[in-house]
């Protein structure tokens, strides 16, 4: 009877003598795995902002391999190819792979239901007003006059020029202000969004906390924004509104005809994913098209030349020239984004058995339950598309370009994006003696996945 008894007190007691030491292991083992995860993610940004092992590996593709598979991968690297996976809608989802991207909730990018998808990107269609573009235009005009007139010659144009220009558009344009009135918190903010949509970090690192911790403060902003939105608009009609997409949002969601899973959350899940989407990620695409262009030196030269004839066009009141001139400096934004683009890697996933390039030589099954890598970036150096690919080329047609996707996914804020890049690109270029500055600060550097700084010189 005494040693029944005594068994479980030792047991306990050797439980008790063992338990820091248990700890600690679990501690260290739960360390460990975090650093390997973290090793990981370190080495997904690196790749996805230096391309070159990624242009590489696709080009030896292209060549041996077009349509690769490597148990449930598949990499296809031919532009008709990408073209083809992004444009199948049915074939190819993406919500199961973006989705953990997007912890505010469902965005039009993870929307794979065709019929519930067309339905909200037209409603988002119809909140933007013709006037629009002129709008971001001078937004993003009178945001690059404040932040270049006092640089005197030096300026980033992430920190001090790109991200200002965004915080403006999300606050005059979507009709959210900063956080806390402060550009750069809500642009650290903006920074966080975009990241995990690119590169999902780690659960409990401090990516992944402080992109937690950004989602609360923008979802708390959001929340006021829209009470005060919905008070003003529920008002008595002399009362000023702005016209801004959040007000043109509740304005038709007090409306009538508004469809049912249309509320005020559907309203916030989108403005985030728009501040996601449509910020950050401009920023990325804005700084690597300026490096590219600044790499290229013929092709700045001749972009100079636009920019300045541009703006002595504007300054003339001939808007037929204006306008013409803004396509000529359009096709050099694009083709310096062909060398560094906003988004070189799209993914997608295949819910049933169907098949690639359906008809040649390279066509291939694709089993139920595949993730499909399909790369702008490996298309938009695809001989068969663009010819002479590792030429700066601005005389390319725009339709050759996968800048925004291709499809019925292709991206909503194509218009907002397209607009604020040559506005910027149209400031810096009239610059006199635009050149990188000398040093590591004048190549382009990354937090994370995002741009963070890449500073310029020019004659003040």
């Amino acid at each position: 009877m005494a040693s029944n008894i005594s068994e479980p007190l030792m047991q306990c007691g050797s439980q008790d003598r063992y338990s820091p030491f248990t700890r600690s292991a679990g501690h260290f083992i739960q360390s460990a795995r975090l650093a390997s995860r973290m090793l990981v993610y370190r080495a997904s940004c690196y790749f996805l902002c230096h391309l070159w092992l990624f242009k590489f590996g696709f080009g030896l593709l292209r060549r041996f391999r077009p349509i690769f598979i490597f148990k449930k991968l598949v990499v296809v690297t031919r532009a008709r190819d990408v073209r083809e996976v992004l444009q199948r809608f049915d074939d190819f989802t993406m919500g199961d792979f973006i989705d953990p991207g997007m912890p505010w909730g469902t965005f039009l990018m993870t929307v794979d239901w065709r019929q519930r998808h067309a339905q909200e990107r037209q409603l988002l269609q119809d909140a933007v007003d013709p006037t629009d573009v002129d709008k971001i235009r001078a937004i993003v005009d009178a945001r690059c006059r404040r932040q270049i007139d006092p640089a005197g010659g030096r300026i980033d144009v992430v920190s001090q020029l790109l991200e200002p220009v965004v915080v403006d558009i999300a606050k005059e344009y979507f009709g959210v202000p900063p956080l806390a009135g402060s550009t750069q918190q809500m642009a650290h903010a903006m920074r966080d969004l975009a990241g995990i949509i690119m590169v999902n970090p780690p659960v409990g690192s401090e990516p992944w906390s402080r992109s937690r911790a950004s989602i609360a403060k923008v979802t708390d902003l959001l929340l006021q924004e829209l009470s005060h939105k919905s008070s003003a608009v529920a008002g008595p009609p002399p009362a000023a509104l702005a016209n801004d997409l959040l007000t043109r949002l509740v304005q038709r969601l007090q409306g009538a005809g508004a469809p049912n899973w249309f509320d005020e959350d559907w309203i916030r899940r989108y403005l985030t994913g728009l501040l996601a989407t449509g910020g950050a990620t401009i920023v990325r695409a804005g700084a690597g098209a300026i490096d590219q262009i600044l790499a290229h030196p013929g092709g700045l030269e001749k972009a100079q030349a636009v920019a300045i004839e541009l703006n002595q066009a504007a300054q003339s009141g001939v808007q037929q020239r204006v306008d013409e001139l803004r396509e000529t400096l359009r096709h050099f934004v694009h083709e310096a984004l062909r060398f560094r683009p906003m988004l070189p890697l799209l993914i997608r996933d295949t819910p049933r058995e169907t098949v690639i390039a359906y008809g040649t030589k390279r066509a291939r099954m694709v089993r139920a339950g595949t993730r499909v890598l399909a790369p702008p970036l490996s298309a938009m150096f695809d001989p068969e598309a663009f010819s002479d690919p590792e030429r700066f080329d601005p005389s390319r047609p725009f339709e050759s370009y996968l800048h925004f996707g291709s499809g019925p996914r292709h991206c909503f804020g194509r218009y907002i994006a397209e607009t604020v890049l040559l506005e910027v690109f149209r400031s810096l270029l009239v610059l006199p003696g635009l050149s990188r500055a000398a040093g590591p600060k004048g190549r382009l550097a990354f937090d994370g996945p995002v741009a963070a700084g890449l500073i310029v010189t020019f004659q003040s």
